[in-house]
């Protein structure tokens, strides 16, 4: 009997081992790579660039197996997957974070970051380090890299221009569920209606909502320009995206190991961003091609209002403001 359970032991230890990935006998790593997006998508251009160049780096000792469109763990299981060391990596949104550093809500909030020059001052300097760290000592997550998905614009039923947050007074605004997402759009001077992406498509067209906030892809990728008439260059959200590592997993390699991992997922999400960037002037002409209007709005505005909003709601909070002064001043 004491036979029986210590094979049925082992057999689950080789069977966790086996769907977490890690560091064999044999010196060589296996890691378990999840997003939630498909192979084609920027986060999905990440991960396989991510996992040729580490198989390069390393000589063939670390390769990755990859996971698209949350075949491995979904949205909701993802980020406490890692947390527990059940998933190596994964791709990963300020969101799932903002639950254990509250910190962390700063990053959602319009303009904080400014331009993609800005993000990639901010997640390469001295001052994010150490948010680094409270997020590995918080959720046993190391952030590695980053990428972006592109900037949220206005997009909007009506041909009338979009150009300051008064002329979102009275507007319906479709966002995400969530009180991040709740605040980031009322801070637009709009009201807010939630509605489930898949919805979101003949909420537009039967007027339930009177706009939508996406980056260009998800426009394109949804056609969202068919049942609209106006983007509005409003650029309100870098909508970035990290990379993060298991700890679990992380502190069982060496040095040389965490370098060519680090290295990897830098080229990986410069391969990503690069593929968001270079498909933005297309999805544009994609969408101005069937008639869409384009406006340029006023940023300072739209800025001054969304971060007075923040004040007045008392929304800052949990904001590391050193952390935030210093981001701030790298985009000057």
């Amino acid at each position: 009997m004491k036979k029986i359970l210590l094979t049925i032991g082992l057999l689950l230890v080789i069977a966790t081992m086996a769907m977490a990935g890690g560091q064999k006998d044999d010196g060589k790593v296996v890691i378990k790579y999840n997003i939630l997006e498909n192979d084609q998508t920027p986060q999905g251009i990440t991960m396989h660039a991510f996992a040729d160049k580490v198989a390069e780096l390393s000589g063939g000792t670390i390769t990755v197996e990859t996971y698209a469109s949350g075949s491995l763990f979904t949205q909701d299981g993802a980020f406490t997957a890692m947390m527990s060391g059940d998933l190596p990596m994964s791709n990963v949104a300020f969101q799932d974070i903002a639950a254990y550093v509250p910190s962390s809500a700063m990053f959602t909030a319009p303009y904080v970051i400014r331009s993609y020059e800005h993000m990639d001052k901010i997640f390469t300097s001295k001052a994010i380090q150490s948010w680094y760290d409270e997020v590995s000592e918080k959720t046993g997550v190391t952030i590695i890299g980053y990428m972006t998905q592109g900037v949220r614009t206005i997009n909007s039923r009506f041909e009338d221009p979009i150009v300051t947050p008064a002329d979102l007074e009275g507007f319906n605004l479709r966002m995400p569920g969530g009180a991040a997402w709740t605040s980031m759009g009322e801070s637009l001077g709009a009201n807010i209606v939630s509605v489930a992406y898949a919805e979101l498509y003949a909420a537009l067209q039967s007027g339930l909502v009177d706009g939508q906030d996406n980056p260009y892809a998800g426009d394109v990728a949804m056609k969202f320009y068919e049942v609209t008439k106006q983007i509005s260059k409003t650029n309100h959200l870098v909508n970035v995206i990290l990379i993060g590592i298991s700890d679990k997993l992380w502190n069982s390699l060496d040095e040389q190991q965490q370098g060519w991992i680090r290295e990897a997922a830098a080229y990986g999400g410069a391969q990503g961003t690069k593929a968001t960037i270079d498909g933005e002037a297309a999805n544009l002409k994609i969408m101005t091609d069937y008639g869409l209007i384009v406006t340029e709005a006023d940023i300072d505005a739209f800025a001054e209002y969304s971060h007075q909003y923040y004040i007045d709601n008392n929304l800052m909070e949990d904001w590391d403001m050193d952390l935030y002064n210093a981001l701030v001043e790298l985009a000057e």
